[in-house]
């Protein structure tokens, strides 16, 4: 199973990102909510990073990713925007593949 955790600062703003596992869905190469999960995040890090250019960090490894954005006010409400459309493609995703993704928020 995926878990994916949106952390929320003292605002109620997205600051951090983590996914982590695999779905277990099918093999790999053929998992298609493995593939869907990564294929959202990197979306997200596209339209974040290369279309507004944002920078953040971000951690990639074997067992998941962890994103941490700190953004300043101007661009804060936009970026947010994408987050949330990712929390809320993942929630989707968990309505319809209960066993292999679990979203959470703190």
């Amino acid at each position: 199973m995926t878990k994916v955790v949106f952390r929320r600062d003292a605002e109620g703003m997205v600051s951090s990102v983590d996914i982590l596992g695999h779905a277990g869905y099918a093999d790999e190469g053929e998992d298609i909510v493995c593939a869907a999960i990564t294929s959202a995040v990197q979306l997200a890090h596209i339209m974040l990073n290369d279309m507004m250019g944002l920078v953040f960090d971000t951690v990639v490894e074997q067992e998941g990713a962890h994103i941490a954005m700190d953004f300043s006010d101007d661009v804060r409400e936009a970026a947010q925007n994408v987050l949330e459309a990712l929390q809320m493609h993942y929630r989707e995703m968990q309505e319809n593949y209960p066993e292999f993704i679990q979203v959470t928020e703190v």
